[in-house]
């Protein structure tokens, strides 16, 4: 989402609404200039790289709000919702050079309960994403009109749930992330809240509750994203990828990704894993996906670029168990 600081609102505003072009659209990936990170939250996990991302064809990949990443062949497959009720899709194949090929681009509009797409950007305002590891159905919390929906196929209608139980957050600040838990009795979707708290809801009765959670790495830090990184239904708990966003005009975005563990409905701090300020490439990054290696987790951050002309960028992070 943009920020509701007065100077992010008055950056953000200027982003026109995307236009696709005539052209099929294609991707490409602009290795960011290599840095290390001088302080390093965690010494288990390590700055791999970013990418700019470039589209030709299209003006739609922008604005994303959160992303997943899935094992496909020898590519990664990525989807990635944004701000204005699309979902981009791409591939990142490796080129042999240490970075990645170009990819096809396929951008299409989310779409309500009668198949149509959404007429304002209260409506599209999609932020957080996430799916069914064994149903491959899609689930997408928005913050402007406040709502989850189920997607079966990003080009078929979306179904809202009836959840029950949720308050009413504030707007532009509320259901900014979202994440699916699998469990022997039962899935739900862990539902974070940028302006603050947790709600757990159950799928099976579309009842949505609060459940207890740790505070913000600090002062001005929201929630933008959450992901569990390995579904397991007979687990007792979860281990859950949380990424907080901190902006001041002075300084500019930074992230701070943490470690929480679901255990019932109790949702606790375990570790601080990174932290991106300067010299590594800041900016406002809101989702967060992680795929399993032979060492642990690869770990992605995807950003919403703060201005109109920020194109977006990809952050990659090596995690070793």
């Amino acid at each position: 989402m943009r920020f509701v600081f007065l100077v992010a609102l008055l950056a953000t505003s200027a982003h026109a609404a995307p236009q696709p072009y005539l052209q099929k659209p294609t991707v490409s990936f602009r290795a960011l200039p290599a840095v290390t990170d001088p302080k390093p939250l965690n010494a288990k996990v390590r700055y791999v790289g970013g990418y700019e991302l470039n589209a030709k064809g299209t003006s739609e990949l922008d604005g994303l709000s959160d992303l997943l990443v899935l094992p496909e062949g020898d590519a990664l497959k990525v989807e990635a919702i944004s701000d204005f009720g699309a979902i981009a899709r791409f591939a990142l194949t490796p080129d042999g050079r240490g970075g990645y090929l170009d990819s096809p681009l396929e951008i299409d509009r989310l779409r309500d309960g009668n198949g149509k797409t959404f007429q304002n950007k209260m409506q599209a305002d999609s932020e957080g994403l996430t799916y069914d590891p064994v149903s491959g159905d899609r689930y997408v919390s928005f913050e402007g009109v406040q709502r989850v929906m189920k997607f079966t196929g990003w080009r078929s209608a979306g179904e809202t749930l009836p959840l029950a139980g949720l308050a009413q957050f504030p707007s532009n600040a509320g259901m900014e992330a979202v994440t699916y838990v699998r469990e022997a009795d039962g899935d739900s979707l862990l539902i974070g809240v940028e302006s603050g708290g947790f709600w757990r809801c159950g799928l099976a009765l579309d009842r949505c509750r609060e459940i207890a959670g740790p505070a913000t790495p600090g002062f001005l830090y929201m929630m933008t994203s959450l992901a569990v990184v390995a579904q397991d239904e007979t687990a007792k708990s979860h281990e859950v990828l949380a990424l907080y966003r901190y902006f001041d005009p002075f300084s500019g975005p930074r992230n701070v990704l943490r470690l929480l563990r679901l255990e019932g409905d109790k949702l606790t701090f375990v570790a601080d894993l990174a932290k991106v300020a300067p010299p590594l490439p800041y900016d406002n990054y809101e989702g967060v996906a992680a795929i399993k290696t032979a060492e642990g987790y690869r770990i992605f951050l995807v950003s919403d670029g703060l201005h109109d002309n920020d194109k977006p960028k990809i952050l990659i992070y090596d995690w070793r168990r």
